[in-house]
């Protein structure tokens, strides 16, 4: 029996479906090409906001029938693959902060330039001064700049607010914006500017966040996950486990900055508190792997930052080696990765990172929605949401191969047709 739809994109040179499973521990299986289920000439079916029909274009033309308003793309030499997923951004942000990173080209550390005034509390300054309709449109902005390179889910974080108002206030946004975007509450990114500099400062901000504020964001209900800066310049694990265990009993998640500059037991943490990710991970043990691979925790790494902090990449082959999965995301931020090119993040997985071209695919789709709780995204497979891509790549093996990243010429989220070219 016939099913209908109401887009059809046809004739692609290769769908991929991103439908099988990587092996583990087994590096020479990761670069079979098998789990990411490519189809040549192939074409995906629409009804409204779900996939109908997969497969070669032929037979999908014979599985479906056409609403009279139904829209037909001919996909022809690009590639048709799932909406790309970013597991890890700041994008609710305000002004710039590119006279930093001249200081940087100068010398100066994360740390100096933060006791300058600069870094997260020079974002915080911007957005607290920024009106509603001022942050939606820059959101909005960057958004379709993502995109642009085929990106149709962004998990997006507050933390340049640091006050319980301003942080009701950011998710608050972030959800009005729609649900390409996974908001996540992230308190604890570091001291609110005005309490820096006195002797109890510290300590009373992590009372707040543990208290009124996370009992205000629960009740709120507009954040899906809660993170925090687990690292030699931000907070130990002590200090932020109370917020952390009480969020949990609130029903909200953790997502985690660990090991950017040094190993303080956050891997290990996370994996105790079973949470969705860790992130970061330039410095991380293999005692620390070891527990999030048991625990199930992905890696979600941001190559954006350690190039452009100068920092060695993460070592994502060593990752993949002792079991974890491994996602990438663009840490689109203000400070220290302005960098909305997901297809970037995954040339570096592999010519940097140690991954194959197959992993890296996974990493920016399906591993990247289920580390999301987005069964539903990352994969072309009947049922699932309808959020796909079309990329201007000859094959699968040109991701990295493609110096800069490759644009899409269209992007359906939700069902939504959108022409970029």
């Amino acid at each position: 029996m016939k099913v209908a739809a109401n887009l059809l994109l046809r004739h692609a040179r290769e769908v991929l479906t991103c439908g099988g499973k990587l092996a583990p521990r087994a590096p020479l299986a990761d670069f079979d090409p098998t789990p990411l289920g490519i189809i040549e000439d192939g074409a995906v079916a629409i009804a409204d906001d779900r996939i109908v029909a997969v497969g070669r274009t032929a037979d999908v033309e014979r599985a479906v029938t056409l609403t009279a308003d139904a829209t037909v793309l001919d996909v022809g030499d690009a590639l048709l693959t799932p909406g790309l997923v970013d597991a890890h951004s700041h994008s609710l942000f305000a002004g710039h902060r590119a006279g930093e990173f001249s200081l940087r080209l100068q010398g100066a550390s994360y740390a100096e330039i933060a006791a300058r005034g600069g870094g997260i509390a020079a974002s915080v300054r911007a957005l607290r001064a920024a009106s509603d309709d001022v942050l939606r449109a820059l959101l909005t902005k960057r958004l379709d700049a993502m995109a642009r390179f085929g990106t149709t889910t962004v998990e997006v974080k507050t933390g340049y607010a640091l006050e319980t108002a301003h942080e009701l206030r950011s998710l608050a946004v972030l959800r009005s914006v729609g649900d390409r975007i996974v908001p996540t509450f992230l308190g604890l990114h570091a001291v609110a500017p005005e309490l820096r500099g006195e002797a109890d400062g510290r300590a009373r901000y992590l009372a707040t966040v543990a208290g009124r504020m996370l009992d205000a964001v629960a009740q709120q209900g507009h954040a899906r996950f809660i993170d925090a800066y687990i690292d030699g310049p931000g907070f130990s694990v002590a200090e932020c486990a109370p917020t952390l265990e009480r969020a949990k009993a609130l029903g909200l998640r953790a997502r985690l900055h660990v090991g950017q500059f040094e190993d303080v037991g956050g891997a290990q943490f996370a994996a105790a508190l079973g949470a969705a990710s860790a992130d970061h991970l330039e410095h991380v043990s293999d005692d620390g792997l070891r527990a999030m691979a048991a625990a199930g925790v992905t890696a979600v790494l941001l190559p954006g930052a350690a190039f452009s902090l100068g920092q060695p990449m993460p070592d994502a082959r060593r990752m993949r080696a002792l079991g974890v999965s491994v996602a990438l995301a663009t840490d689109c931020n203000p400070g220290t990765s302005h960098c909305d090119a997901l297809p970037w993040m995954a040339a570096f997985g592999v010519r940097q990172m140690g991954l194959s071209t197959v992993e890296a695919w996974f990493g920016i789709t399906a591993t990247a929605a289920d580390c999301l709780e987005l069964s539903n995204r990352g994969r072309i497979v009947v049922g699932a949401r309808a959020d796909l891509a079309v990329l201007d790549l000859p094959s699968w093996e040109a991701l990295p191969y493609v110096l800069g990243s490759p644009r899409a010429l269209a992007t359906v989220t939700a069902g939504a047709l959108r022409r970029w070219q």
